[in-house]
């Protein structure tokens, strides 16, 4: 495992094996801590708009680019456990003792590899949205279809998922990155449409696709293929306190995933909100927070 020799600057550390790891702190500096693993799309920056919501949490908020995101060196075969192992580095390079985790859609399972591996660290861990794992059929169905048909492939065919996702990205930076955020809307639930109503969050999420994509397909092809493994852990065996919370509108990831999710996991606690899709970690943003420090 890499050891983290410093960090460079506020926003990005150093590894020992060469690689840089890519970081944003929002909200109260020295408030409680809480590191976030952001969803497929998204990037260190993901969280709501209005940073005073952290700051009258008394949270410090650090967002992580995972290999290959944002100012994240790529790490062409790495798996959950890696992200993980990276993550805790820059827990304790910044000499944070214990902090609580937050994972949103492809970042939850990241949050609760985070809370198995780490209970004495992880003080409470939330997934928002969740995705399944994608080791079995099972999962693929409980996901938006064409997304679930292309995840598949992705376990399926590695070699063709790339060329396809490259294919994609090619088509899609000759156009302007607000369009495909409003197809991407346009398949999600009416309160997901209306959450990227908001313009601040609308522009933030146009500005991380943007970066997203001038990385080009490979970053992004080694995120979804990671996810299609084996875990590396059961949820049975997660043994720190879980908030869960999931959408009954959710188009992307089915309601089912965190109904199953809360009846696996020993301590976890479930949150089914009946007025939100898969957007809620941004509708019921305060509320998670709260769930996630609360002692």
């Amino acid at each position: 495992m890499p050891r983290l020799a410093q960090v460079a600057t506020a926003r990005q550390a150093q590894l020992q094996d060469g690689r840089r790891l890519g970081f944003a702190e929002f909200g109260a500096p020295g408030g409680r801590p809480v590191i976030l693993f952001h969803d497929l799309w998204g990037n260190r920056s993901v969280r709501h708009p209005d940073d005073s919501i952290l700051k009258r949490l008394d949270i410090r908020l650090i967002g992580v680019d995972r290999p290959g995101y944002g100012s994240s060196t790529r790490k062409p075969g790495r798996g959950l456990m890696d992200v993980v192992d990276d993550v805790m580095l820059l827990g304790k390079a910044l000499k944070l003792e214990r902090f609580a985790v937050l994972g949103f859609s492809a970042g939850g399972p990241y949050a609760l590899a985070c809370a198995w591996r780490f209970p004495q660290i992880v003080t409470r861990a939330s997934v928002v949205a969740c995705w399944p794992p994608l080791d079995h059929p099972r999962g693929f169905r409980a996901m938006h279809p064409l997304y679930g048909r292309i995840f598949q492939l992705a376990a399926g065919n590695e070699a063709l998922f790339r060329l396809i996702l490259r294919g994609f990205l090619t088509f899609d930076g000759q156009r302007p990155a607000e369009q495909y955020i409003r197809e991407l809307g346009s398949s999600l639930a009416r309160s997901d449409q209306a959450a990227l109503s908001n313009i601040d969050l609308f522009v933030s999420r146009r500005n991380m696709w943007e970066e997203l994509r001038s990385a080009g397909s490979e970053p992004l092809a080694d995120e979804i293929i990671s996810l299609t493994r084996p875990w590396g852990y059961h949820l049975q065996s997660i043994r720190a306190p879980v908030d869960i919370w999931w959408g009954e509108d959710d188009r992307f990831c089915s309601p089912v995933i965190g109904a199953r999710m809360a009846q696996m996991i020993s301590k976890a606690t479930p949150h089914c909100e009946s007025q939100a899709g898969h957007l809620l970690l941004y509708s019921h943003w305060e509320a998670i927070l709260r769930a996630l420090i609360a002692q």
